[in-house]
């Protein structure tokens, strides 16, 4: 799919519950394969973070078009960094030295498809920088707003997953 707005404007009408004006894409000769895309998320060092938000940014325009079927590795990929280097990195220095920026627009990315998916390692994901994250911060990057946003989905998510198992045990 895509729209006439950006993924942060999208994530921000999203997490307002608005409607968002979609439309299903027509080709899409500029997007690049999943694995080739990851290896341009690999390749960006630490202090290269910006970079990673805009590849990222850029691709979801429509943020939703995280959950699609042919992006399995790029949410891999996604899960395994905040699971294993951003919290290796948040468990070593203070909150505030992280780009904040890039962690929330993973966490928000993540919540768009947990609240979708049956796999509960995404949940269990957001769960994880919910209890992390401490109540009082105050992100330091571009879009402090992510965090609300990242906040707004989780609790998203963990309604779905609420709703499911009711309907599974009714």
């Amino acid at each position: 799919m895509e729209t006439e707005t950006d993924c942060l404007a999208s994530l921000r009408a999203l997490c307002l519950g608005q409607q968002l004006h979609a439309r299903p894409a027509v080709g899409s000769p500029g997007v690049i394969e999943p694995r080739a895309f990851v290896a341009l998320l690999e390749a960006r060092k630490v202090g290269q973070m910006q970079e990673r938000f805009r590849l990222l940014t850029e691709r979801y325009p429509y943020p939703l078009n995280i959950t699609l079927e042919g992006e399995e590795e790029i949410r891999e990929y996604l899960l395994m960094r905040l699971m294993v280097q951003d919290r290796a990195r948040l468990l070593k220095r203070p909150v505030n030295e992280i780009d904040s920026d890039e962690l929330l627009l993973k966490l928000n990315l993540l919540a768009l498809h947990a609240a979708l998916a049956d796999d509960l390692r995404y949940l269990d994901a957001l769960n994880y920088y919910y209890e992390l994250l401490p109540t009082q911060w105050g992100p330091k990057g571009e879009h402090p707003w992510l965090l609300v946003s990242y906040l707004t989905l989780y609790a998203h998510a963990l309604a779905a997953q609420v709703g499911e198992e009711e309907r599974e045990c009714a």
